[in-house]
């Protein structure tokens, strides 16, 4: 019975042992001794993740300069970059404008009106010949405005504003700072795609070759040694045809800063004195005496022979001997040189503010240097904005430099109109010249 007892112990104690045994693996191992379920398909082993690169910071939006057009003032107005921001605004927005037609418009319409087009989306209807003094007057008595950006020489801005027929450009959108002093004198009413142009004796080669040709105005007026007809602007506007008589009578008045100046500015007695020689002339002259309504009429009279001389715009001479006209300037006899540019309509700031601030905005564009100096490029006329002057050395200007009224062989020869004295004797002068031709 003892040793059956002992077994027993032992058995015990054996279990016992073999239950500690089993609670040290269990501790000293953890989970790793406990038995996993295996699963009825076999898992794809876990991929690593892999490595994003670190974010990269959101861009900032880029730092602009541009100032809304709030800001715009007249000592720090538009810059370029700022107006055609501005003209984005405008874009299927529409302006007429008017301006003397033929190859003179097409040159405008090349340098400034379609790119305005193309880089804006803007319609721009184009109308011609030009509006006149008188029609721009009548547009301002009625309110009915037609046109609302006006190409018109600086001597009828000045006949203009005497009866107060313009509207005010917006200085603070329109720099005119750099423009020629005649161009600013008359005030916030002319820029744009302004030009310096001349009127010039041309004549057919083929009736004068060589060197045969007139040399001064009084050859033009020589009829007995220069038979032939001759053409003048017509009889309802004199433009400038009254300095042209005086250099015509006194050829001298070329040599001398002087006499250039009594050409530019006669008297009123000088301009009478002028007129009645001209009257006899015409008398004189009978069917010998051809008038233009528009700068293109003087080369086509030219080239088809009804005339031998003319009095005519040079852009126009120019673009017709680039078609092969014989046809050619005769600079050294002197010539008168004018300014004109871009007006805006009278009224049209309070009938239409959206559309008076789209024609700023295109008469601005066109009026700073690197646009004004574009015309050069199409017909010898040159800008009117004196910094305009420093692009002309570029390869697109070689063609017409040397052709240009203020080109180095042609400016001694030049007589630079005072076109406010002028235009505050434009209605008697053209009253007088009407007078005259009949």
């Amino acid at each position: 019975m003892k040793s059956e007892a002992n077994r027993n112990v032992k058995t015990a104690l054996g279990l016992v042992a073999t239950l500690l045994v089993l609670i040290l693996l269990v501790v000293g191992c953890g989970e790793a001794a406990t038995a996993t379920p295996v699963p009825d398909e076999a898992e794809p082993a876990p991929q690593p993740t892999p490595t994003s690169p670190p974010a990269e910071p959101e861009p900032e939006e880029p730092e602009t300069s541009l100032r809304p057009i709030s800001e715009w003032t007249a000592e720090n107005p538009a810059t370029l970059e700022e107006i055609e921001a501005q003209l984005e605004l405008h874009r299927g927005e529409s302006f007429t404008f008017i301006s003397e037609g033929g190859a003179f418009q097409a040159a405008i319409r090349r340098a400034w009106l379609d790119p305005l087009r193309e880089m804006f989306g803007l319609d721009i209807v184009e109308e011609s010949p030009g509006p006149g003094v008188a029609r721009v007057r009548t547009q301002a008595e009625t309110g009915n405005i037609a046109w609302d950006v006006l190409d018109l020489g600086t001597d009828q801005v000045a006949a203009l504003l005497k009866t107060d027929s313009l509207g005010e450009y917006d200085p603070t959108i329109v720099d005119a700072r750099d423009l020629l002093d005649i161009v600013r004198e008359p005030g916030p009413y002319i820029a744009g795609g302004g030009i310096t142009w001349s009127t010039i004796l041309a004549y057919n080669t083929e009736v004068y070759p060589g060197d045969t040709g007139p040399e001064t105005w009084a050859d033009f007026f020589d009829l007995e040694n220069f038979p032939g007809r001759r053409s003048l602007r017509n009889e309802v506007s004199y433009g400038g045809q009254i300095q042209i008589q005086r250099l015509a009578r006194n050829p001298e008045l070329l040599n001398t800063p002087e006499g250039k100046l009594e050409v530019a500015t006669p008297t009123r007695e000088q301009m009478e004195e002028d007129f009645a020689w001209f009257a006899e002339w015409v008398e004189g002259a009978g069917n010998n005496i051809i008038y233009w309504d528009t700068g293109s009429q003087c080369p086509e009279f030219l080239i088809s022979g009804e005339v031998d001389m003319c009095s005519a715009w040079n852009g126009r001479i120019y673009d017709a001997q680039q078609n092969g006209a014989p046809l050619k300037i005769c600079w050294e006899c002197g010539f008168m040189t004018g300014t004109g540019g871009w007006t805006i309509a009278k009224g049209l700031k309070e009938q239409d503010p959206v559309k008076y601030e789209l024609a700023n905005l295109a008469t601005a564009w066109a009026t700073f240097p690197e646009k004004n100096v574009r015309m050069a490029q199409f017909i010898t006329y040159g800008p009117i904005n004196k910094k305009s002057f420093q692009y002309m050395d570029a390869p697109e200007y070689d063609l017409v430099r040397d052709e240009l009224p203020t080109s180095g062989a042609n400016i001694p020869f030049s007589i630079l109109w005072d076109e406010i004295w002028l235009g505050d004797h434009l209605d008697w002068a053209n009253e007088q010249y009407l007078l005259a031709t009949q």
